[in-house]
C-alpha cells in the first residue's frame, strides 16, 4: 500500500502482483529492492557487451567521464534502442510512479562498467547537494540493471539500509567506504535494483577478475531540476522520433544534440 493505503498499480492501471508490492514495501522501509530476472539473461549479457564496446568508441568519448576503473556513459537512450526495454519496463515504471506521482519522468541512462582492480567508490546520496533542506518525500528512484551478474567478489553496489531517513545530503564524514553498515546487493544479469535517492550506497571495490556492468536509469518527479546534473543529455530528436507515444510520454522532451542546447543556464 502507499501512504493513503492504496495499491501499487501499474502502467495500465491493473493491480500488480504480490511481488511488485512486496518490492515497493521494501523500497520504502530500507531505501531500495531488488527485482529478480526482469529481462532475459542472455538478453542482459548482449546489451552490457554492446555497452562495454561503446566506451571505447571515439564518438562516445565526450560523453564519458571516469577513469580506467569506473565510468559513466551519458546519452545510453540515444546509443542502443534496447536500451528503451530497460527505461520503459512497466514494473520499474509503476515503482516509480508509486513513489515520485504518476507524472515521473526517464531523465537519463547511463552505462556503468567497473573494471577489475577499481577500488571502492566513495558513499554517498544522489541528487541531494544542492538541496537548502533534504525534503522528506522522495525526489528520485534510481535504478541499475544488472548486465553481468553482480556479486560481492566483483563490486556489487553496496548500500546503507534505511539510510534514506536521516534526510542527510551525504552520509557522516567519518562513515568510509569500508563501514560495516555497507551491506552488497546482489542479483543475477538481468535483474535490477530500485533505491530512493536519499540511500548511501556506492560502487564497491572489484576483486574479481571480471569487468561487472550495469545500466543506471534514473526516474525524477517533474518538479526536481535535473540541470543540477553534470553530465545528463537531451534526447536527440531522431530517437524521440523512434519512440512509440507512450514511451515520449515518460520523457521530459528536452531534445538537442548537446547539453548545451538544454541543461545549460544561459
Amino acid at each position: 500500500m502507499d501512504a493513503d493505503g492504496r495499491r501499487v498499480v501499474g502502467t495500465r492501471g491493473k493491480d500488480v502482483n504480490e511481488e511488485l508490492q512486496a518490492a515497493a514495501e521494501h523500497l520504502d522501509a530500507y531505501g531500495y529492492c531488488v527485482l529478480k530476472d526482469r529481462i532475459p539473461r542472455e538478453a542482459a549479457l548482449a546489451l552490457g557487451r554492446r555497452c562495454l564496446a561503446l566506451h571505447s568508441d571515439p564518438r562516445c568519448e565526450d560523453y564519458i567521464v571516469g577513469d580506467e576503473y569506473y565510468q559513466t556513459l551519458f546519452g545510453m537512450l540515444n546509443q542502443d534502442d534496447e536500451v528503451w526495454s530497460c527505461a520503459f519496463h512497466p514494473d520499474t515504471v509503476a515503482l516509480a510512479r508509486h513513489f515520485l506521482g504518476p507524472r515521473c519522468r526517464v531523465v537519463e541512462a547511463c552505462s556503468k562498467p567497473t573494471w577489475p582492480g577499481a577500488p571502492a567508490q566513495h558513499l554517498h546520496a544522489d541528487s541531494a547537494g544542492s538541496f537548502v533542506q533534504v525534503p522528506d518525500v522522495p525526489w528520485m528512484i534510481n535504478t541499475i540493471w544488472m548486465l553481468t551478474d553482480f556479486t560481492e567478489a566483483n563490486g556489487a553496489t553496496g548500500v546503507v539500509p534505511m539510510s534514506h531517513r536521516s534526510r542527510r545530503p551525504a552520509p557522516p564524514p567519518d562513515m568510509g567506504a569500508d563501514n560495516p553498515l555497507i551491506k552488497p546487493v546482489e542479483g543475477r544479469a538481468g535483474s535490477v535494483m530500485l533505491w530512493h535517492g536519499g540511500l548511501f550506497h556506492q560502487a564497491r571495490a572489484n576483486q574479481s577478475e571480471d569487468v561487472r556492468i550495469g545500466l543506471n536509469i534514473a526516474y525524477y518527479p517533474p518538479w526536481f531540476n535535473n540541470w543540477i546534473e553534470g553530465g545528463h543529455q537531451p534526447l536527440w530528436p531522431e530517437t524521440y522520433e523512434r519512440m512509440s507515444e507512450d514511451f515520449r510520454s515518460l520523457c521530459p522532451r528536452l531534445l538537442g544534440r548537446r547539453r548545451a542546447d538544454r541543461y545549460e543556464q544561459r
